[in-house]
C-alpha cells in the first residue's frame, strides 16, 4: 500500500547531496520526492566556506537555494521524518513518521553524519563561530592561531597532523580521558611540540561568539583563539543498514562508480560515502548519483548493445 503515491526516485535527506541529486533527477524528467528531517550536521556553522561562486553563504541559505532550484525543476520536497525503508529495486516503500507510505523505483540516501559533541559548559555558545569539528571547512579561519583540539581517541594525533596545515600552535585537550595513542602517535605530537593536557575542562569562556579561554577543574586556565573537536561521528540514519547496504565499521557505505550501494536500486551520496566532508563535494556526488539513477531507469528498448 503506497497511499502517498509512487515515484521514480525518493531522496532521503535535504542537504547539498540530496537536493543536487533531486535537481538533476528532475531535469532528467524523473518523478522525484525529497524527504528531509531538517536537522543538518552543519546547522551551527555560520558559513559554508570554499563553495565556488557562493562566497561565505550560510548553510541555511545554501539549502534554501538548492531547494528552490530542485522544486523549480519539478522535484517535490517535504519536511518530514522517514520512519523506515523496505522493499527491493523497482518496488521500495518509504514510511513516514505520520504513517504515510510512498513507493519508489529507486532510492537516493543522503542522510549525512552526526557528530558527538563534547558535553562541556559553554561550548554551545561558541560552536560554529570559534569552535568547529571540520578542519577542511574551518581550518583556514585559524591560520597561525592558538587552537585547542578536544579528543582522546586513536585518531586524535592524525587529526592534529592535519591541523598543522593551518597552525602549529596546537594543544590536545583530552577532557579528563586517558589518551588512546600508540607510541608512533605520541612521537609525532612530541616532534611537533603539541602538548597533551588531560585536565577536565570545567567550562569555556569568551564573548560575542569568540572563545577566549578554557577553565579547568583544578582552577587553572589556558587561553585559546579557537577550538576543534574530534570525538566520533556516525550515520545520521539507519536506513542503509536496515535495508542491507554494506558499510565499513564507521557506517560509511560501499558504492560503485555510479554511487550504487551493494543493494540494487539503492544509491548514496554525501557524507555517508567515502571521501572528504565538504558541501561542494556532497553536491557533486548528488549529481553523479542522479546520473547513475537516471541511466538505470532507461528502458531496455532504448539500450543499444
Amino acid at each position: 500500500m503506497t497511499d502517498g503515491g509512487k515515484y521514480d526516485v525518493v531522496v532521503i535527506g535535504g542537504g547539498p547531496a540530496g537536493l543536487s541529486g533531486a535537481l538533476w533527477l528532475a531535469r532528467y524528467r524523473r518523478t522525484v520526492r525529497v524527504f528531509d528531517a531538517e536537522d543538518p550536521r552543519n546547522a551551527a556553522t555560520w558559513a559554508v566556506h570554499g563553495y565556488p561562486g557562493l562566497p561565505e553563504i550560510s548553510p541555511q541559505e545554501l539549502r534554501e537555494t538548492l531547494r528552490m532550484q530542485a522544486k523549480d525543476a519539478g522535484a517535490e520536497y517535504e519536511a518530514a521524518v522517514v520512519l523506515s525503508v523496505e522493499g527491493r529495486e523497482d518496488d521500495f516503500r518509504v514510511t513516514l513518521e505520520d504513517g504515510r507510505v510512498f513507493g519508489a523505483r529507486r532510492l537516493l540516501l543522503a542522510t549525512g553524519l552526526k557528530d558527538i559533541v563534547p558535553e562541556i559548559p559553554g561550548l554551545e555558545q561558541f560552536y560554529g563561530t570559534s569552535i568547529w569539528h571540520c578542519p577542511d571547512c574551518d581550518g583556514p579561519s585559524v591560520r597561525d592561531c592558538k587552537v585547542g583540539v578536544i579528543g582522546w581517541g586513536r585518531q586524535i594525533a592524525a587529526y592534529c597532523m592535519y591541523m598543522l596545515t593551518f597552525t602549529e600552535k596546537i594543544t590536545v585537550l583530552t577532557h579528563g580521558h586517558p589518551p588512546d595513542m600508540e607510541q608512533k602517535a605520541r612521537d609525532a605530537l612530541q616532534r611537533w611540540n603539541i602538548p597533551v593536557r588531560e585536565d577536565v575542562i570545567d567550562c569555556l569562556e569568551g564573548e560575542g561568539g569568540r572563545l577566549r579561554r578554557a577553565v579547568f577543574h583544578d582552577g587553572g586556565t589556558e587561553d585559546f583563539d579557537a577550538m576543534f573537536f574530534h570525538i566520533a561521528s556516525g550515520p545520521g540514519a539507519s536506513f542503509a543498514a536496515d535495508i542491507g547496504c554494506d558499510a565499513d565499521e564507521d557506517g560509511i557505505l560501499e558504492i560503485d562508480k555510479d554511487h550504487l550501494t551493494t543493494v540494487p536500486g539503492v544509491y548514496a551520496a554525501g557524507d555517508i560515502v567515502p571521501g572528504s566532508r565538504l558541501a561542494i563535494r556532497a553536491a557533486a556526488e548528488g549529481v553523479r548519483a542522479a546520473v547513475g539513477i537516471h541511466k538505470s531507469l532507461i528502458g531496455e528498448d532504448r539500450r543499444l548493445r
